[in-house]
C-alpha cells in the first residue's frame, strides 16, 4: 500500500474512533476500572499458581489449596467480565 493512502486510512479511522468517543462518552474512571479489575485479578490469583507449576524452584509450595486460589481466581475474573456483558 501506498504511504499516502495508508496516512488516508489512519485519519479516517482516527476520526471514527474520536468521534465514536465524542458520542459515547464514556468516563475515564469507568474505563481504569473495566481495564485494572481483571489484571489485579490475575495478577494476585492466577499468576502466582501459574509460576508454582511451570517454575521448578517453586515445586515445593504445591499444594492442594493451589487449586482453590485458582478457582477463587477464576472466579473473581467471571465475575468481573459477567459484569462487562
Amino acid at each position: 500500500m501506498a504511504a499516502r493512502t495508508t496516512q488516508r486510512i489512519s485519519a479516517v479511522v482516527l476520526f471514527l474512533l474520536t468521534w465514536a468517543a465524542t458520542v459515547w462518552n464514556p468516563s475515564a474512571l469507568h474505563i481504569i476500572e473495566t481495564i485494572s479489575g481483571p489484571l489485579i485479578a490475575a495478577i494476585l490469583f492466577i499468576l502466582p499458581m501459574y509460576a508454582v507449576r511451570t517454575v521448578p524452584a517453586m515445586r515445593q509450595y504445591r499444594a492442594l489449596s493451589n487449586v482453590f486460589v485458582l478457582l477463587m481466581g477464576l472466579i473473581a475474573l467471571s465475575a468481573l467480565i459477567y459484569g462487562l456483558i
